[in-house]
């Protein structure tokens, strides 16, 4: 007889880890976003991973971004005329551009409902994700948008203008997006873009109290 082979304990694929040029941790690199340098000497995000060459990672978060340019600089060998409210702005661009791709996926695959009617049909089958507009008004205060955001299923994000220029139609209140995966992505997409948001209100409230402290009737 033939002895049969133990059954061996499957390894956990190794995590694929990147160092932070703001902060200077090490950390999974689905925790991190990937910059790149485009022509010209420009930074730019690489959200979708889809951009060759020399790249560099940094964390989401307002105090990495402010801290990224000196450590740009090291990972590309090279001057990176950006500061942190550039970077923040850039960011913040690059979330809204990946978001709208998405979504459109989304349509494509029948995994988006649009508008508000269908898509709080969806929020009650259990989709992943409801986007509200920030000027959705009266339609956000339903009790469907309140249950999805106390779940964690919702949030606020452009206007109905552009909600509607994603998907090429006029104003849309909402979207619901069903594809969990698609959904996921979005959610870390809107985290990001806060950060950066973030970034850039907090250096411009930085130099205008530094000028303020500079000025004469503040001594």
């Amino acid at each position: 007889m033939h002895q049969q082979p133990k059954n061996e304990p499957q390894q956990a694929p190794k995590r694929s880890m990147r160092t932070c040029v703001g902060c200077g941790q090490r950390d999974d690199a689905a925790a991190l976003v990937r910059l790149v340098l485009g022509e010209g000497g420009e930074v730019a995000f690489d959200l979708a991973g889809g951009s060759f060459g020399r790249g560099a990672h940094v964390h989401a978060r307002p105090e990495c971004l402010e801290k990224a340019p000196r450590g740009l600089s090291r990972a590309f060998k090279q001057e990176v005329r950006a500061d942190g409210r550039e970077l923040g702005s850039a960011l913040v661009a690059a979330c809204d551009r990946r978001a709208a791709g998405l979504v459109m996926a989304a349509r494509r695959t029948r995994g988006l409902a649009v508008g508000a009617d269908q898509s709080l049909e969806a929020v009650r089958k259990g989709a992943p994700l409801l986007l509200v507009a920030v000027d959705a008004g009266s339609a956000a205060g339903t009790r469907e948008v309140e249950r999805a955001v106390a779940e964690g299923r919702a949030v606020a994000w452009k206007t109905k203008s552009d909600l509607g220029a994603w998907i090429g139609e006029d104003a849309v209140t909402m979207l619901a997006v069903r594809h969990a995966g698609i959904a996921g992505e979005l959610m870390i997409l809107r985290a990001a873009a806060d950060a950066g948001a973030s970034m850039m209100t907090m250096t411009r409230a930085t130099r205008e109290g530094a000028r303020c402290s500079k000025s004469p009737e503040a001594r």
